[in-house]
């Protein structure tokens, strides 16, 4: 087994009206982490019925302690738009497929 941890913040709304002030605030802070390597994945979640749950990133950091320090930089976090809790993530088991074709620059993630 591959017994890799990351760690995963779940956000979950307090102020939805806060969003959209911050919104092009947040998506420049996970781009950077994004080309620092700290992020693994993120995106929201969905209900069954479709409506929103809540947000995921799962970060690629050492400890709790580090994953909640940059959670705290989160904008929807600093102006009070959510609350987030932090979980460790050990990889076991999974497959990733990741196919690129060069001559026509398509790709698919599976």
């Amino acid at each position: 087994m591959l017994q890799k941890s990351y760690y995963a913040m779940f956000r979950t709304p307090l102020d939805s009206s806060k969003v959209p002030a911050v919104m092009l605030e947040h998506y420049h802070w996970m781009i950077a982490l994004e080309k620092e390597n700290q992020v693994f994945l993120s995106g929201p979640l969905f209900k069954s019925d479709g409506s929103p749950g809540v947000g995921m990133t799962v970060f690629r950091c050492e400890s709790f302690e580090q994953a909640e320090s940059i959670a705290e930089q989160d904008p929807f976090v600093v102006c009070g738009a959510v609350s987030y809790e932090i979980q460790r993530w050990q990889i076991n088991e999974g497959r990733v497929n990741i196919s690129v074709d060069f001559s026509d620059q398509t790709y698919s993630f599976s």
